[in-house]
């Protein structure tokens, strides 16, 4: 999502006009609401409602917004109840904001605060008696923008300070005759993936995980590999000695933490240095003979199996990767799977709903995940 918002935002500030289309509420499964699908005057799409039967006919609405500039909220009616067949456990209606969003307005604006670094939240009206398509922008220290009234205003604010933790997007109603209804999208700060090592694996990790939302930093000391060049997907690049740098970066349980280089030389004050943050993920590569050296030189030097626990090594799922772009996208599954509760499992041998709720805790190594 943050991919898509951050072109919308570049296409906002480069003075593209374009057709929007958000996903407000949805009984046919997937979508969810806060999806986005995009149009621009020359065809280009961003973005995608995950639908297939009506995502052409909600790029035809987003074109035409474009056209008209007159946002309104379409629904449609799939499987038995409506033209667009469905399949098993697809049956449903969807809702979908539709508007033109043009250079220099609100929409524009709200679409780049949603893109930054959070955590920040965006409120529209979607019906009842305030101005439709109003947009209210939410951060933890200000408000910009209305909703058309202070009080709705102040209502909206006060349901977006939970999610603004979490993230998620969820339609509100604020009781009356008729009631106000009302989108809440909020994005959580960014967590930081910390990728300690300039390598092949550390180019290829930082672009996946910045589309998995991550701010990535790369440190690693040697002047001739650490380059914006060589790194164009980070979001900061380090020149410094890994085990000294290391403890002056913040770090919380939700950051993931990397060492993807083999220096012997600050191996273990790198190790020591990374155990003593809260990491919620502390990924080392190398073979099964070398981490468990590591281990037993750490256990020498006194750390405890509880710490040492914390150490995902090998780094990622077993994908039997060979090359760099193999090996990150093994680290970044595993990933995903501690963040979402997954069991990395292939789906053809489970059973059960693809996409669950009321998931299980996380494995310890990477319990802060989020």
């Amino acid at each position: 999502m943050r991919e898509v918002l951050a072109t919308l935002c570049d296409w906002h500030r480069r003075g593209v006009p374009f057709g929007l289309a958000t996903v407000v509420s949805s009984t046919a499964g997937l979508p969810a609401p806060g999806d986005l699908l995009a149009v621009d005057p020359v065809g280009e799409v961003r973005g995608g409602i995950p639908a297939g039967c009506v995502e052409s006919a909600v790029l035809d609405a987003a074109a035409e917004a474009l056209c008209t500039g007159r946002p309104r909220l379409v629904r449609y009616a799939v499987g038995a109840d409506g033209p667009w067949p469905s399949r098993p456990g697809c049956a449903g209606t969807l809702s979908v904001l539709v508007r033109r969003v043009a250079p220099g307005d609100a929409a524009g604006r709200v679409l780049c605060a949603l893109a930054g670094a959070g955590p920040v939240a965006a409120a529209t009206v979607t019906g009842g008696p305030a101005p439709f398509a109003a947009q209210l922008v939410i951060r933890p220290d200000r408000l910009d923008g209305t909703l058309g009234d202070p009080v709705l205003d102040d209502w909206a604010a006060g349901r977006a300070i939970d999610l603004l933790g979490t993230g998620g997007t969820v339609l509100l109603r604020r009781a009356g005759r008729p009631p106000v209804r009302v989108l809440l999208q909020a994005v959580p700060a960014a967590p930081g993936m910390l990728l300690v090592g300039a390598t092949p694996v550390a180019a290829a990790l930082s672009r996946i995980g910045a589309d998995l939302g991550y701010r990535v930093t790369v440190c690693d000391p040697r002047p001739a590999f650490v380059s914006d060049g060589r790194f164009p997907y980070a979001h900061e690049v380090h020149r410094a000695w890994p085990h000294r740098w290391l403890p002056t970066v913040p770090v919380d349980r939700s950051t993931v933490l990397c060492l993807l280089g083999h220096d012997p030389r600050h191996e273990l004050a790198l190790l020591r240095a990374a155990l003593d943050t809260p990491a919620g993920y502390l990924g080392v590569l190398g073979s099964r003979a070398a981490h468990a050296a590591r281990v037993e030189r750490l256990r020498a030097e006194g750390v405890s199996e509880a710490q040492l626990d914390r150490l995902a090594a090998p780094a990622g799922l077993d994908l039997n990767g060979r090359t760099s772009v193999e090996i990150a996208l093994a680290i970044a599954a595993e990933l995903v799977a501690v963040r979402r509760g997954g069991s990395g499992r292939p789906l053809t041998g489970l059973s059960g709903p693809i996409h669950r709720t009321g998931l299980p805790g996380t494995p310890r190594r990477a319990a802060g995940l989020r």
